[in-house]
């Protein structure tokens, strides 16, 4: 969404648009939170069907003997490492499912329209720092996995060296994307539509 056409839009008028200007801003408005909603919508599924696939296959193949039984005592980091993920996408879900309770009508109003996406974007940061905890959280917790399967035999020292690059990288390079896009587009995003909620409640309070 354009900001800055947005913001001419709004004092073409001396912060009283046009009927055309307010129908634009509206437009703009509701089209860019309703791709956003869809967005998050889609990623929260397809994030769900990509932790739960992996482990219902180990699943099967620990009951039907394929591989070697889980030894809960000493590669117990498994279970962190499987649960983290869910925990983040449940609070991550429960977030957007808020955010939809609480903005039904979001393209009613100008106002209204802003004040969703200015939970959108709180929502995207929420989860920024979810996902970047996360992610901290994981790095200690994978080299302690790693250690344990190979110390119970399931992994070779060149392997764990192998895996422990390969995730470390994806993990640092994560955090460096998160770290960008938050301070490059949400942080920007959130001050310019508190300044255009907050120049239109002036008038509509005038």
């Amino acid at each position: 969404m354009n900001f800055e056409v947005l913001q001419a839009a709004w004092q073409s008028g001396a912060n009283s648009p046009s009927k055309a200007a307010s129908v634009y801003m509206l437009h703009e408005a509701a089209t860019a939170l309703k791709r956003r909603r869809l967005e998050v919508g889609g990623l929260i599924a397809f994030a769900g069907v990509m932790l739960t696939i992996p482990l219902a296959l180990i699943g099967v193949d620990v009951l039907t003997g394929q591989v070697d039984a889980i030894d809960v005592a000493r590669e117990w980091a498994l279970i962190p490492f499987a649960l983290i993920p869910f925990a983040v996408l449940v609070l991550v879900a429960r977030r957007h499912k808020t955010h939809m309770e609480r903005h039904v009508a979001a393209g009613a109003t100008i106002l209204s329209a802003f004040r969703a996406l200015l939970d959108e974007n709180a929502a995207a940061r929420f989860r920024t720092h979810l996902i970047g905890g996360a992610i901290v959280i994981f790095a200690p917790l994978i080299l302690l996995l790693l250690h344990q399967l190979g110390e119970t035999g399931k992994m070779a020292p060149q392997h764990m060296v192998q895996a422990g690059a390969v995730m470390g990288g994806a993990l640092a390079l994560s955090l460096i994307v998160m770290a960008v896009r938050y301070f490059t587009r949400l942080v920007p995003e959130r001050r310019r539509l508190e300044a255009l909620i907050a120049s239109y409640e002036v008038t509509a309070d005038a």
